[in-house]
């Protein structure tokens, strides 16, 4: 990328090519370390999202133990559930749970894009009419 329209000496090529290499290491070394850096906050993530799904878990698992008038083995536990999902009326129900959870879940979402649209729609008129007053602006000068 010359500086000027002059053609560059052999002396300035060879600087500029030095300068390239140079750029070029600077930006490879940094490529490096944001690999490293984003490899670390990658592992950061999962590590906080496993700790938030034992939270939830546990959650769960404390408020279905309370629902029983005595404490069992977690094999035990784990029968009742699995009968729980065999039965028809019972499957049904969660069906209708998870249902219900997405149509919430979609209508938070739409409301959310309702609010972000009106947002930069406000926006764009608030651009539009400074743009219209910078023009009339200008124009009364030039009348």
């Amino acid at each position: 990328m010359p500086l000027s329209n002059k053609k560059l000496t052999t002396e300035e090529k060879i600087e500029k090519s030095k300068e390239y290499e140079d750029e070029m290491t600077r930006l490879q070394n940094k490529m490096k370390t944001m690999r490293t850096a984003k490899k670390k906050l990658d592992a950061e993530i999962v590590e906080e999202l496993e700790k938030a799904e034992m939270v939830t878990n546990q959650a769960v698992g404390k408020k279905f133990r309370s629902k029983m008038s005595i404490a069992l083995p977690l094999d035990k536990y784990g029968e009742i559930i699995d009968f729980m999902f065999m039965h028809e009326d019972c499957v049904e129900f969660i069906d209708e749970i998870i249902a219900k959870h997405r149509k919430e879940q979609e209508a938070a979402k739409a409301k959310k894009q309702e609010e972000q649209s009106a947002e930069e729609n406000s926006n764009a008129v608030e651009t539009a009419s400074a743009d219209e007053v910078v023009h009339s602006d200008g124009s009364s000068e030039s009348a």
